[in-house]
């Protein structure tokens, strides 16, 4: 899986990236704006003598949340439809804004195996709570159990919602399907899953310090006083550059580990149902989209 995925990626690499960037640039644009404001108000509410300065700055930390959450769920829906569209018509040949309009018609879809996620989720808290639990306590190998069984969790998720996004189950149905689907290649494919996440956040992480250095160089030789940083206006555009890199990060590691996610889905198709989806994959590509 590693393998296919690499070799995919050489060939839709600057079509991919290009779109990744598309998404993110409002994105990166609106954190900017929000970190500087927010770390305005913040050092107001410090400075006052206000006894609730504490309770306010809490109840900023909830829309924050939600916006983080929001911008997780369209960034999911984006990489899906992205592979889907690829698989479908064999080429990179199709812009963002066909891809915003696949979100678009599938967004009830996507609402309502939100909400029954939440209710399968609920029925598997305990048994999954219990073994979480036990492992945490197992020293190196628990916690390498952990990583592995929540990317085989989450790929259960992932094959339900794209069963039932490509119309092949019903909304209900799609969980007992997505664990047949899977049920054969669960720790293989969890442990694959497990390892590639790893890698991309160690390689995308790297690359990320890099810029984050720069910046923290820049800061620390520019700013008078730490304990004035959050106050100057250059301390603040710092520090909202360096939220918005790592807004950049996690928006380009979601994205990725979806679209991992999509192929294996497409193996286990074609496994279990001798669909020839990796192959149609496997021959895109034209001098054009070479990487």
């Amino acid at each position: 899986m590693l393998s296919d995925y690499i070799s995919l990626f050489k060939k839709i690499f600057k079509h991919f990236n290009a779109h990744i960037i598309t998404i993110s640039l409002p994105f990166i644009a609106l954190f900017l704006l929000l970190i500087f404001y927010f770390t305005t108000y913040i050092t107001q509410l410090i400075n006052s003598p206000n006894d609730f300065s504490v309770v306010f700055i809490f109840s900023l930390i909830l829309p924050a949340l939600v916006f983080f959450f929001l911008l997780y769920l369209l960034v999911s829906t984006f990489g899906i439809e992205y592979m889907f569209l690829l698989e479908e018509k064999g080429s990179t040949d199709f812009t963002a804004k066909d891809i915003f309009k696949r979100i678009k018609t599938n967004l009830k879809k996507y609402v309502l195996f939100f909400l029954s996620s939440i209710v399968v989720s609920l029925v598997l808290i305990i048994p999954l709570g219990l073994v979480y639990f036990i492992l945490m306590f197992i020293p190196l190998i628990g916690m390498v159990a952990l990583g592995v069984l929540s990317a085989m969790l989450t790929l259960f998720f992932y094959c339900a919602l794209f069963l039932y996004i490509q119309g092949r189950e019903r909304l209900w149905d799609s969980y007992k399907a997505a664990f047949y689907l899977i049920k054969s290649k669960m720790f293989e494919y969890g442990l694959a899953a497990y390892i590639f996440q790893f890698l991309t956040q160690i390689i995308l992480g790297v690359l990320t310090l890099i810029p984050l250095a720069v910046l923290f160089i820049i800061g620390f030789n520019t700013t008078v006083s730490f304990d004035h940083f959050f106050e100057s206006f250059g301390g603040k555009i710092l520090l909202s550059i360096g939220g918005s890199i790592m807004t950049l990060f996690i928006i380009i590691t979601t994205i990725y580990m979806i679209s991992f996610y999509v192929l294996q889905y497409f193996s286990l198709l074609e496994i279990n149902y001798s669909e020839d989806t990796l192959d149609q994959i496997d021959q895109i590509g034209t001098t054009k989209d070479e990487f």
